[in-house]
């Protein structure tokens, strides 16, 4: 099959269910595994930017602290993801790397002295930090604390800017695939993290049915696509990732994409979608970080190098406006005391009163009571 620019990213904007309203619920819209909370925020923008309902400022921390409808871990690339409680498991099981060259992709910046044998210490690690959330809640200081007295030295690595000696994030990762460490509530500034097992339960799914199901998930947002772009999309290595891509190898076609080299994938359950994408209507508001935005393949969504240059800055990038399903424009929020000011800057033409209807909305979710909107040249 043959598909065009404008197919490939109309399947897409449907896939990341941004197409048009559909009655999906919060829930439903964390349940394509690709929702993360890095930088904070994110996750909540993401959903309502795929969720119709409306939704009270503060419904993400009940649902992830309180109500435990959802949970927040550390994925692979070391952002937050929020996942569905009942489907964490599936989600973190997915991920666990199965060899050495699986682990030293995760956690080799986290055991610098190490060029190999990395199961001893993400084993020993994932024990420690068992031991210490069991049956309570700890903050980051009190969780590192505890590990200083379980760890060895090797794993517990002197921070510079900490000014102390604590265990680094990728063996938090680990913890958190295996369904040992969650983010249960914040501490201050401190994300407070639980054991998710007791947290929220973790019934583990066999390894090959959750590899399975992420690489299917994975299609049918950011199809058609590569093992390698999954890898990388995932923070896995290369080897790990076709590993999990050749799980659904019979569930697969091949495709050929307008201006891309090589070859791409989409599983043949979907190749009616790419066909004849669902026709995407209105305005939607990305932040930075959202999960479209977080595809591999850059240039398929913003095809103009200026705009995915600020988009993609290392640090403090520009969200995305898609009206009808394209890009039309770039934009940044700050906060000024109670109100919202956005910078907008038109990629094409835009519906200037959408796009305040959408920051109106999104307003009391970043504590707001109001918005400014300065339309600008560039972002």
């Amino acid at each position: 099959m043959e598909a065009d620019a404008g197919r490939v990213l109309a399947f897409r904007v449907a896939g990341h269910g941004l197409a048009a309203p559909d009655g999906r619920s919060a829930l439903d819209a964390l349940a394509g595994w690709a929702v993360q909370d890095s930088p904070p925020g994110a996750a909540t923008a993401a959903v309502l930017a795929r969720c119709a309902e409306p939704l009270s400022p503060g419904w993400l921390d009940a649902a992830v602290h309180e109500e435990r409808a959802a949970v927040a871990l550390y994925n692979a690339r070391t952002a937050t993801a929020v996942v569905p409680a009942a489907e964490a498991p599936a989600f973190g099981t997915a991920l666990l790397p199965r060899d050495d060259d699986g682990l030293k992709a995760v956690v080799a910046s986290a055991v610098p002295e190490r060029s190999e044998g990395f199961a001893e210490p993400v084993a020993l690690a994932v024990a420690a930090i068992s031991d210490a959330l069991d049956g309570t809640v700890l903050s980051r200081d009190d969780l590192h604390e505890e590990l200083r007295a379980r760890l060895p030295g090797e794993l517990l690595p002197w921070c510079q800017s900490c000014q102390s000696h604590h265990a680094r994030r990728g063996l938090l990762v680990m913890a958190a695939l295996h369904g040992r460490l969650c983010v249960a509530r914040r501490a201050g500034r401190q994300p407070a993290f639980a054991r998710t097992d007791q947290w929220a339960g973790w019934a583990a799914p066999p390894a090959a049915e959750a590899g399975a199901e992420r690489v299917r998930r994975y299609l049918a947002a950011y199809g058609p696509s590569t093992p390698g772009e999954l890898a990388r999309w995932a923070g896995l290595g290369n080897a790990h990732g076709r590993s999990l891509w050749a799980r659904v190898a019979g569930e697969l076609a091949e495709v050929t994409v307008e201006g891309r080299a090589g070859r791409a994938w989409v599983l043949a359950a979907d190749l009616d979608r790419l066909a004849d994408p669902p026709p995407a209507s209105g305005v939607r508001l990305l932040a930075p970080g959202d999960p479209l935005l977080l595809g591999r393949d850059r240039g398929a969504l913003l095809p103009d190098e200026r705009a995915r240059r600020a988009v993609w800055k290392p640090i403090g990038g520009a969200g995305l406006v898609l009206s009808d399903g394209r890009p039309a424009a770039l934009w940044r929020g700050r906060k000024q005391g109670r109100r919202l000011d956005a910078a907008v800057a038109p990629l094409g033409p835009v519906p200037r009163a959408a796009v305040q209807a959408e920051l109106e909305r999104l307003a009391p979710h970043r504590g707001c009571a109001s918005v400014a909107v300065a339309w600008r040249s560039s972002a």
